[in-house]
């Protein structure tokens, strides 16, 4: 037993062959803690998903090195993982949780017109919106754009006019 607190516990020599056997245990228990928090946490780039990266990440680093015990670590993120579970099956019913943890769209241009409360709310010049226009619609001016949002993960989008 006191070998596996010696191993997986704190302290301040940690060898390499003891961050490599962390580091090996850690790359499989991450790859279960993300098959249980489901695709939706590592694969979008919401805040709301961004926010279980890094928390996931930093945690679960500490338990590598040795600044903080194994299970220890384990725990925090298995929890943290939970959470965020919790609170995306809570936000699916209730728009009201939804818009908090997951953000909201904003429209930014309808018509001809900038939306520019939305565009001081959001940060979106004029100048970016042409440059996401430009790289992922390849198009120079917005005559063919029947709108553009600022998306709840905080992509702009572009939907064209329909033809007539």
């Amino acid at each position: 037993m006191e070998e596996l607190t010696r191993i997986w516990g704190i302290h301040e020599n940690v060898t390499p062959l003891e961050i490599a056997a962390r580091s090996f245990v850690m790359f499989f228990i991450a790859l279960l803690l993300i098959r249980v928090s489901g695709l939706r946490a590592f694969g979008r780039s919401s805040a709301f998903d961004n926010v279980i990266t890094f928390l996931i990440g930093g945690i679960l680093s500490r338990g590598v090195v040795g600044a903080t015990p194994f299970l220890s670590c384990i725990t925090g993120a298995f929890v943290i993982l939970m959470i965020y579970r919790i609170l995306g099956l809570v936000a699916m019913d209730n728009k009201l949780i939804g818009k908090w943890v997951k953000g909201e769209k904003y429209l930014l241009y309808k018509n001809g017109n900038f939306v520019k409360e939305n565009m001081t709310k959001t940060g979106i010049t004029e100048h970016d919106m042409m440059e996401k226009l430009r790289i992922q619609v390849q198009l120079n001016n917005l005559a063919e754009v029947e709108e553009v949002n600022m998306e709840r993960n905080g992509e702009i989008s572009f939907v064209k006019k329909k033809n007539e």
